[in-house]
């Protein structure tokens, strides 16, 4: 594993490997040796996919014990414990559940030196009465485990996904929620031309209007195909707004390539990374 100074000369920052689809189907062994040797930080373990990690809320003591000695073998952290509940749904009991799971989350991040859980939104409806009752429903799920949270030293956040994917009613949540440990997840969606909502115009030449938006709230940021023609300076930007910023939190690659050579890709990734933060 590189050490914390490598991602470009970001000491506080730390370049880690999302487990969605290219590392699903490792074990736990595996999936940390390949992260280490791919140059990645950590890893951020996503839940409710029922992936070979089996991190899952209901994960026994004796598991999450496995999963700790194994990232302690190869210097990885433990970046987030990604849980997939959403809470824009109306029925009371439904949400009360996904509560309940993320709590149980919240419970064990401390065995495994995790100090960051995210959750989902998660739908937004057009209709402003009904947008302002689902901000204000997801608002109140954030909050209650935010609280419970922050008795640990664990931030929560919300990513920047499905309906939330626009940056207002996002924002909207989080500062109606009103706590320092619950932020954002920025999903690198830039909302580009979009027909509903907030939308940076076609070809915009910058996403400084994006990030003044929800940049003080960001915990964590998601990366995707940063190759990309039309994503790469999209991506530079984003990195020195982050560095003007201060930003000390995880950036997690979820590029989700299931192609025949998954190692050789997650370390161009890593290597793409450094070559934009440098």
């Amino acid at each position: 594993m590189s050490d914390p100074g490598c991602a470009g000369g970001w000491l506080e920052v730390r370049w880690v490997l999302n487990t969605y689809q290219t590392a699903q189907d490792w074990d736990v062994p595996t999936l940390c040796r390949i992260a280490a040797e791919a140059g990645y930080e950590g890893i951020e373990f996503l839940q409710d996919f029922h992936q070979a990690h089996g991190l899952e809320a209901d994960a026994t003591p004796a598991h999450r014990h496995e999963v700790r000695q194994a990232l302690a073998a190869q210097g990885l952290a433990c970046a987030s414990l990604t849980s997939c509940m959403r809470f824009d749904m109306a029925d009371d009991a439904e949400r009360a559940r996904s509560v309940q799971q993320v709590r149980r989350v919240i419970d064990y991040a401390l065995e495994l030196d995790c100090t960051h859980v995210r959750v989902l939104g998660d739908r937004v409806p057009e209709d402003p009465a009904e947008r302002a009752m689902v901000i204000d429903r997801v608002a109140r799920s954030l909050r209650t485990l935010g609280e419970d949270a922050a008795t640990r030293g664990i931030i929560v956040s919300m990513e920047v996904h499905g309906g939330f994917t626009d940056p207002e009613p996002a924002r909207a949540v989080v500062e109606a929620v009103g706590l320092p440990n619950v932020g954002l997840v920025f999903n690198s969606q830039w909302r580009i031309g979009a027909t509903t909502g907030w939308a940076l115009p076609a070809g915009a030449p910058s996403i400084r209007p994006l990030h003044d938006l929800i940049g003080r709230h960001c915990t964590s940021v998601h990366t995707h195909q940063m190759e990309k023609p039309a994503e790469l300076g999209y991506y530079r930007e984003l990195f020195q707004l982050l560095r003007a910023d201060g930003f000390t939190g995880f950036i997690s690659n979820e590029c989700a390539y299931r192609g025949p050579d998954p190692e050789r890709v997650l370390r161009m990734y890593t290597a793409l990374f450094r070559a934009l933060t440098a």
